[in-house]
């Protein structure tokens, strides 16, 4: 065990790292200097001739200069390596040295094992460019995925060598989300109400509106326009930012009702109103569109996320946020805890122990059924069954790879209804023993709440908006393609039910009031 742990807080992961892309970075710099190693000469021509045509005019004038940028890039990522191992790095704060280390080790492996299994399944070609040596990509990605290895353990080293004293749960900056979300709801706010202004005013980008978002048919504002919704997005914004900032002092009667009520109302929404099925779609593609990257396969993924699909992420974090405020005001102004809602360590109804299990087991069951007649008519498509369907439909949905990608979606809703069995399992409050790294410890209950939040919400608006397309439609001829959508309001909504109370079955001992809930 003490060599383990010996072995992860070892100084020799940075410094492997610090010099994992010198290679790279020397290579790149003879390239730019004209030099024509691992290189043709007419291959280094057409790199330079690419580079004035293309690069933005920064990288261009480097490049002009005998400097390539990604071989900076490569010399600040040794630094940031050797910030983990070096004394003068200890000066620095601990954050700003692990994210970008952790997740930057994570994006630099990600690439080059795509970029390996492109390069093995023959999605790359080296003979299509003949002037460059096959040995390039061994150095290029091959130093990539090692710097991404050795910094991502270099940080893990520096996180066991500087973590101090464990501070107490009350102090954890997570813990103390009813101190900070009104602040960065007043942020949002303020922010989104700039960009009101900026619309207001003839700005370019507002994501509003058939006339700026072509997909945007099935919205509520699909009829708004920057002109005149652009002046009531900045009133609403200056009127939020006074409620938030009212949310500090106490209120009771008509003032706090009518205080809850707009918070409540833009929360709903900006997380119900704004969005549409197209966010559903950018979540479910990801892991889809991962996974057929890793195998060779392309998809339009980054083309989905457009302007307005951006805004309504955007819109759901500040939905989420005023929501949080919300709850924190709506629980001080009646005198209970802001951290678990309990009025002098009371529990009563839903909040009980053993209510919570009860209602979050019926809950989580309907969310585990609904979707599965969605999944099995996808799959039933992947074989080639019309299932609800017909066979030129089907043969089109083949022809197209919809058939693949549907059956892509019914794997990530297998997977999100395994996920669900955690909200009643043993294994969503502590980790299970295979579970590396982390076996034994005790699930974070937000680990659970905040996707099971976000998934429940944006399930319910794809099923909303899908149910009201039909009653207009009216067409139930494919019936398997439309069907087995319209359940989904019942998952999304089955969904946040459970979410809700697992959160009442997870909330023990505050540390804040002291309460505990022991009911059971």
């Amino acid at each position: 065990m003490l060599k383990q742990r010996a072995s992860l807080s070892s100084k020799k992961w940075g410094y492997a790292a610090s010099v994992a892309l010198v290679p790279y970075a020397i290579l790149k710099l003879l390239w730019a200097n004209g030099f024509a190693v691992l290189a043709t000469r007419q291959g280094i021509e057409e790199l330079h001739a690419s580079m004035q045509a293309n690069a933005d005019p920064i990288s261009k004038w480097l490049y002009m200069n005998g400097i390539d940028a990604t071989a900076l890039l490569a010399l600040i990522a040794s630094l940031l390596a050797l910030a983990l191992v070096q004394q003068w790095g200890n000066k620095l704060p601990r954050r700003i040295l692990l994210a970008p280390a952790f997740f930057g080790g994570l994006f630099f492996v990600s690439i080059s094992l795509v970029t390996f299994c492109k390069l093995m399944t023959g999605n790359i070609n080296m003979a299509d460019n003949p002037h460059f040596d096959p040995w390039v990509p061994t150095i290029v990605y091959g130093g990539f995925f090692v710097w991404g290895v050795t910094v991502s353990m270099a940080a893990r080293s520096f996180g066991i060598r500087t973590r101090g004293p464990a501070l107490p749960h009350s102090t954890r900056w997570w813990r103390r989300w009813p101190e900070w979300t009104r602040i960065a709801a007043i942020a949002w706010t303020a922010t989104y109400g700039a960009l009101g202004v900026y619309w207001s005013l003839g700005g370019p980008g507002f994501p509003l509106g058939l006339s700026n978002d072509p997909g945007a048919a099935a919205s509520a504002f699909r009829h708004a326009a920057a002109e005149t919704a652009g002046p009531v997005i900045v009133a609403l914004c200056v009127l939020g930012v006074i409620v938030l900032y009212s949310f500090k002092f106490k209120a009771s009667g008509a003032v706090r009702t009518i205080l809850l009520s707009f918070a409540w109302s833009i929360s709903f929404v900006l997380c119900f109103f704004v969005m549409d099925a197209r966010a559903l779609i950018v979540v479910a593609y990801a892991p889809v569109a991962l996974i057929g990257s890793l195998l060779g396969g392309s998809f339009p993924f980054f083309e989905s996320i457009t302007l307005p699909v951006a805004n309504q992420f955007v819109c759901l974090a500040g939905g989420m946020l005023w929501a949080t405020a919300a709850l924190t005001f709506g629980r001080r102004s009646r005198e209970a805890c802001e951290h678990c809602g309990r009025v002098r360590g009371t529990a009563h109804g839903p909040a009980s122990s053993t209510s919570a299990s009860r209602w979050g087991r019926r809950a989580a069951h309907v969310a585990i059924i609904a979707p599965a007649y969605y999944e099995i008519t996808r799959i039933a498509w992947l074989f080639g069954i019309p299932l609800g369907i017909s066979n030129e439909m089907l043969r089109d949905l083949q022809e197209s790879g919809a058939a693949v990608a549907g059956a892509g979606l019914a794997l990530v809703s297998i997977g999100g209804t395994v996920l669900t069995h955690g909200l009643i399992k043993p294994w969503g409050e502590t980790f299970p023993r295979w579970f590396p790294m982390l076996a034994g410890k005790r699930v974070p209950p937000a680990l659970a709440l905040v996707p099971a939040g976000i998934v429940s919400i944006l399930i319910t608006v794809t099923g909303m908006q899908v149910v009201f397309d039909i009653s207009s439609i009216g067409d139930l001829r494919d019936w398997g393609a439309t069907t087995p959508l319209l359940l989904f309001p019942v998952w999304g909504i089955s969904l946040g039910i459970a979410a809700i109370f697992y959160y009442y079955r997870r909330r023990g001992h505050c540390e804040r009031c002291g309460s505990n809930l022991q009911n059971r």
